[in-house]
C-alpha cells in the first residue's frame, strides 16, 4: 500500500480530518512502536517500509534499547505526542496505524513484532 493509501486508512479509521494530521499521527505511532522494539527488531520492520513511512519511523533516533511501555503507556504517549483529546481517540489512532502496518508487513515480521509486545499491547496487534 502507499503512503498515502496508508494516510488516508488512518484518517479514516482514526476520525482525523486531513491527510496531514493523519501522516503526522502515524508518524507518532510508529516510533512509540519503534521505540517499544528492539533496534534488531525495528531496523527489520522499517526496512519493509516505503521511504515516507521509513523518514516518519525515524532510525537514527531509536533508543538503544527497548522503552518499556505496557498499553495504557503507550496510549497515553500516542495521545499526548499526537495531540488528541482522549485516551479513546488514540486508541482507534493506534488501532488504525497497526492494522495499516501490518499490510505493509511480512506476516513473518508481523509475528516477529507482535512476540516483542507486551500481552496488553500484543492484544491491540492482534486485532488490529
Amino acid at each position: 500500500m502507499k503512503p498515502r493509501v496508508m494516510f488516508a486508512r488512518v484518517s479514516v479509521q482514526a476520525d482525523l480530518d486531513s491527510l496531514a494530521k493523519a501522516k503526522q499521527a502515524t508518524g507518532v505511532v510508529l516510533r512509540a512502536l519503534r521505540d517499544r522494539l528492539t533496534p534488531e527488531e525495528g531496523r527489520q520492520a522499517v526496512a519493509q517500509l516505503p521511504k515516507e513511512l521509513k523518514a516518519l519511523w525515524r532510525v537514527d533516533a531509536a533508543p538503544d534499547l527497548p522503552v518499556k511501555m505496557h498499553r495504557r503507556q503507550f496510549v497515553d504517549r500516542v495521545r499526548k505526542e499526537a495531540g488528541l483529546p482522549s485516551r479513546r481517540r488514540a486508541e482507534m489512532l493506534v488501532d488504525a496505524v497497526f492494522g495499516a502496518l501490518k499490510d505493509q508487513l511480512s506476516r513473518g515480521e508481523a509475528d516477529d513484532i507482535q512476540a516483542q509486545l507486551p500481552t496488553d499491547l500484543k492484544t491491540v496487534w492482534t486485532r488490529a
